[in-house]
Formats: structure tokens, C-alpha cells, sequence
């Protein structure tokens, strides 16, 4: 179950009957695009997501239009992304995923506050994986050792991301591997990918990308360098 879209609130962040685009809780909530899935009575706050698939794809594809620009790109982008997962070519994927990004206009960026900006490049792969609708997606699944930034499984491969902002893809690579992200999946006859992701703040896109892969519970690494 992917976990985009949920989010925790006190009741005032979204009963206000005034919404702006830095705060459009209550507009989303008084629409119907997020209900009440739960109540932490401790804590006094409201588990918001949205009501059901139909609901979710209708936001995820109004949200994309603004950076696509127009349906009929987004989907045959979508689609190219969707072939290269399928076929396990992240050569391919990573060159979908940096011209993207480039493409997005420099006014979505926040480079001045790094936490803003990290958020800003995460939000936007989960988008994309959230788009692609036809496979399970998992974000930020929490394990014994660690919380995983992104996997998306699909039919003939299983792919273990994490995220790093002004870094390197073996850093990332390296928390895959010390946090132990692939273990639940040791014993799946699926080929295992672990990919490394770093986004540079200045550039807004991808700086680095990196991946192994296992397969009948053998690793085999390959780190791309960061111009290839």
C-alpha cells in the first residue's frame, strides 16, 4: 500500500474554511479529496487520505499536469518509464528520470532551505511512481532497522530505493546495504535492484546514480560514474 497522500493533522489545519496554495488542507478536505481514515485521541489528530483509488489517480494526474504541461505527454512519458522499469534498463530510466527533472521550471525548486528542496525532489519521484499506477508501490516502509525510501515492485523485478540530497549514489547504496533493505525480499525469485539516487540542489536534477542488483541471493554491483 503506498503511503502518498496521507497526512496527520490537528483538526485547524483543515476545517479552516480559508485555503491558500501554501495551505490547501481545507480546500481538499472540504471537496472530498482527503477524508478521516483515523483519530490518535492522545494526541488529538486526524490520519487524512484520500477516499479511494479513483480519487487518489484524479490528483496524482492533476498534480503532473503541472509539470508535463499536457495529458498526452504525460502518458506517453509514462509509458517509456513504464517499459524501461519492466525491462529492468535503469541506464534507460535514469536518463528518463534526469531530462525530467531538468524540464521542471526552477521556480518549484526551494534551493535556499535543503530540507524544503530534498522534500521537493522526493515528493516528485513519488509522484511519478504514483502515476505509474500498475504496480505496488511502497513509500517510506518502515522496517526493523530503518525506514525505505521508495520500492516499487514489478512483475519480473523488485526495486529498493533511497534518496540522497548533495551526495553521492554509493552513499546511498551504502545505507541500503548497512540497514539491510533487501533481506525481505532474499528469498523472492524476482531480480532485486538497489538503487542509489542524489539530486543536486543546484543543478534540480539527478548527480549521481548508482545500482546493484541480486539475483538467486548473489550481488552483483555496478556504480554508474556521475556523467555517464
Amino acid at each position: 500500500m503506498s503511503r502518498w497522500g496521507k497526512s496527520i493533522s490537528s483538526a485547524p489545519e483543515f476545517v479552516d474554511y480559508k485555503a491558500t496554495k501554501q495551505r490547501p488542507l481545507p480546500m481538499l478536505y472540504q471537496s472530498g479529496y482527503l477524508t478521516i481514515k483515523g483519530y490518535n485521541q492522545r494526541r488529538n489528530t486526524y490520519l487524512l487520505d484520500f477516499p479511494n483509488e479513483e480519487v487518489r489517480s484524479g490528483m496524482a494526474s492533476a498534480l503532473a499536469a503541472d509539470y508535463f504541461g499536457n495529458k498526452s505527454r504525460s502518458s506517453t512519458w509514462l509509458d517509456n518509464v513504464s517499459d524501461s522499469l519492466e525491462a529492468g534498463d535503469l541506464k534507460k530510466f535514469k536518463l528518463q528520470l534526469t531530462a525530467f527533472l531538468a524540464n521542471i521550471s526552477y521556480r518549484f525548486q526551494r534551493k535556499q532551505d535543503a530540507m524544503e528542496c530534498e522534500r521537493h525532489f522526493q515528493y516528485t519521484f513519488y509522484l511519478i511512481m504514483c502515476l505509474l499506477g500498475r504496480y505496488n508501490t511502497y513509500i517510506e516502509k518502515e522496517t526493523s532497522q530503518g525506514r525505505i525510501d521508495c520500492i516499487l515492485e514489478c512483475p519480473d523485478y523488485v526495486y529498493i530505493f533511497e534518496f540522497k540530497l548533495n551526495s553521492t549514489a554509493e552513499v546511498a547504496l551504502k545505507q541500503i546495504e548497512e540497514k539491510g533493505y533487501a533481506l525481505p525480499y532474499a528469498a523472492d525469485p524476482r531480480k532485486i535492484y538497489k538503487v542509489g539516487i542524489s539530486f543536486s540542489s543546484e543543478t534540480g536534477t539527478v548527480n549521481d546514480f548508482g545500482y546493484s542488483y541480486m539475483t538467486n541471493n548473489r550481488d552483483y554491483t555496478h556504480i554508474s560514474s556521475k556523467n555517464s
